[in-house]
């Protein structure tokens, strides 16, 4: 899925100039981090994603639902939080951009703290409550 994006972002010419120097460094740094900033960067993430969909949900039409998601999900963007599927396609491109990283960093680094603080997110801050 996400990394397969990434491959084909790459082979059409699209992580090139900016695009590439932006992948290269997003990629650094979020493979840069210990383990429980990670973790809690990526509980912060996915409490704004569930609040996005609740926000959805509760609204009654197209334009409620749109600002519903907008601020919690602009709001994750902005604070550099951690998202486990966005940062699927976001490595990889990384990686394929020239990123002086390799795979069982990423995975190390990111994606185990980053996938299971999304967990927590979703199982104990916002069903549980």
């Amino acid at each position: 899925g996400c990394g397969g994006f990434a491959c084909a972002a790459q082979y059409a010419g699209l992580l090139v100039g900016g695009a590439q120097k932006l992948a290269i460094t997003m990629t650094v740094m979020k493979t840069s981090m210990p383990f429980g900033q990670a973790l809690v960067k990526a509980i912060m993430c996915n409490w704004m994603v569930c609040m996005a969909v609740f926000l959805s949900e509760a609204a009654r039409d197209l334009g409620g639902k749109m600002v519903g998601i907008w601020f919690p999900i602009s709001a994750f963007v902005a604070m550099s939080m951690e998202h486990s599927v966005a940062n699927m396609f976001l490595l990889p491109a990384g990686i394929l951009s020239g990123a002086p990283i390799t795979v069982a960093k990423m995975v190390m680094k990111n994606w185990i703290p980053v996938a299971i603080g999304n967990a927590i997110a979703g199982s104990v801050c916002v069903a549980a409550s």
